[in-house]
């Protein structure tokens, strides 16, 4: 039985470090043992399909064949399709979001602790919004990207998880691909 899953790099292809050419990694990862490997956009969004049941396995997998085929060390965030589809379906702030590409999901390495959790959802974030479910951190960010304070650097350091975001129109592209 297969799985199909996301592979969301941690900051490929952003400015001039960590480039990767997306041909050069699905023929890498094709070789490796992946099937119906595709990409989505040039950031590095992965889906694959492989015998693994464990989501943590792939991420060792990719962050080596990343670091061993293009000499980039970048944690790996992945996911299962289902696990995509789930937020896409839950989407929390979907009462106040007005512009999807200003809206982002953060997937964490691992679910952050309640304590944290609830110490930043206290806070007041305004006139953006937040919401911490699992392993994603929805962000709403009404002034756009560059001029947000919820980035994932600060949920890294305030959760003491590893994040990547996308925007919720990259997330909805990959979800298509899966």
């Amino acid at each position: 039985m297969t799985e199909r899953y996301l592979v969301l790099p941690r900051g490929i292809n952003v400015g001039r470090g960590n480039r990767v050419p997306m041909a050069q990694l699905r023929s890498v990862l094709a070789d490796a043992g992946y099937d119906d490997v595709a990409t989505v956009l040039q950031s590095g969004n992965i889906v694959v399909t492989t015998q693994s049941k464990k989501p943590h396995e792939v991420a060792g997998a990719m962050e080596r064949l990343l670091n061993e085929g293009f000499d980039v060390n970048v944690r790996c965030m992945v996911r299962t399709a289902d696990q995509v589809r789930a937020v896409l379906k839950h989407n929390p702030l979907e009462k106040v979001v007005t512009n999807p590409s200003r809206y982002l999901v953060n997937f964490l390495s691992e679910e952050p602790g309640p304590d944290l959790v609830a110490e930043i959802l206290g806070e007041d974030h305004a006139p953006g919004a937040i919401a911490i479910e699992g392993a994603e951190a929805y962000i709403w960010t009404p002034d756009g990207v560059a001029r947000m304070t919820l980035s994932y650097g600060y949920l890294e350091k305030r959760l003491g998880v590893v994040a990547t975001a996308r925007n919720w129109n990259t997330v909805e592209k990959i979800a298509a691909r899966l």
